[in-house]
């Protein structure tokens, strides 16, 4: 008897709104969605956000594979200049001098 009393005023306190039922499961419903489902909203923000940062990767890879390609093309047009100069390589009975310019 001595809690009803106290319970009872402790609801007279709280603001009609918050007595709505149908409010109450609305705003449960919206806080289990945002924060604890397996889905919730937290959830797809930092997926999302992971994408973003894949596609970025992509990107980067992209023009680094093209560069590579670009690279690869002068080295099969001209491969033995490519190799005398990039590994110092030379053909038999043939001397190579490096100059070192400052």
């Amino acid at each position: 008897m001595f809690c009803l009393k106290y319970l009872n005023a402790f609801f007279q306190r709280v603001p009609k709104p918050l007595k709505n039922i149908y409010l109450l499961t609305i705003l449960a419903f919206a806080v289990w969605m945002v924060f604890f489902d397996k889905q919730s909203v937290i959830t797809h923000i930092k997926l999302s956000q992971t994408i973003n940062k894949i596609h970025s990767e992509m990107d980067n890879y992209k023009i680094q594979i093209e560069e590579i390609e670009v690279e690869r093309a002068r080295m099969d047009i001209d491969t033995e200049r490519y190799v005398r100069e990039k590994y110092l390589m030379a053909k038999e009975n043939e001397d190579v001098f490096v100059i070192n310019r400052k």
